[in-house]
């Protein structure tokens, strides 16, 4: 239910902001406004997302029509095609290298292999990576690997992920996020299988692995999570931890 409603109130939104836009009218959105819904655009796809702008009621009942390009708001238009442009297909989303200052901690983590009992199942498997802080808010774009390959026992991926925000911006109550997602053939849709998470304790140069945990992701972390199997089943992952400039890592 909660996200219905979020998905009325974001067309509600895009109503109104089409409405001060051509007639100079006052509806409480705003090009701010237009900004903040990127990051919940991105989010309701896969979780219960709260909507950022709670006096933005939704009006009347939701209906499956399409609206064209032409006649969105510009803002949602650049939204639109910058998701078109970040879903990656086959090659995935992952950024290139940030440039730190002086004394900043960058991580790079390389996603080595993710363990399933059914591994051979998975049809179109990737990883979503995203870094959110202690109220399970993403800091930073999330990134999104190439396609892995499937064996056995795991679906091999062995892809670097450059985490764009330095280890020392960050709050220690942050975590980063990786979720399981893949392609369902019979219902036509990607899906998300389980996720795994590394807290900010954890980072640590060499391997480390992670365990498997059912979906939902709890990005808050405030309730425990449910693990995917009894089976022992880890996310296998190398971090390497950089810093920037003369000073020398503890």
């Amino acid at each position: 239910m909660q996200r219905r409603d979020g998905i009325g109130r974001l067309a509600t939104a895009l109503k109104y902001r089409i409405e001060e836009l051509s007639k100079s009218a006052n509806r409480h959105v705003g090009l701010s406004g237009m900004k903040t819904l990127k990051p919940f655009m991105k989010e309701i796809i896969i979780t219960d997302a709260q909507f950022p702008l709670p006096a933005i009621k939704p009006e009347g009942t939701i209906t499956p029509t399409p609206v064209a390009p032409q006649f969105l708001p510009p803002e949602a238009r650049d939204m639109e095609e910058e998701e078109q442009h970040e879903e990656g297909g086959e090659g995935g989303t992952l950024r290139s290298a940030p440039q730190h200052g002086n004394g900043d901690v960058g991580l790079v983590i390389y996603i080595e292999k993710w363990g399933f009992k059914d591994a051979m199942s998975y049809y179109e498997p990737k990883v979503v990576v995203s870094v959110r802080d202690e109220h399970g808010k993403v800091v930073e774009a999330v990134q999104e690997t190439p396609i892995g390959r499937s064996n056995i026992s795991y679906v091999v991926f062995e892809n670097t992920v450059w985490v764009q925000t330095p280890l020392n911006h960050m709050s220690d109550k942050s975590a980063i996020f990786f979720e399981f997602k893949h392609f369902k053939a019979k219902k036509g849709k990607k899906s998300i299988k389980a996720y795994a998470f590394l807290e900010m304790d954890e980072i640590k140069n060499g391997p480390i692995t992670l365990e498997v945990y059912k979906k939902p992701a709890v990005y808050k972390r405030n309730k425990k999570p449910t693990l995917l199997s009894v089976k022992p089943l880890y996310l296998h992952l190398d971090l390497t931890v950089r810093q920037v400039g003369p000073q020398t890592i503890d």
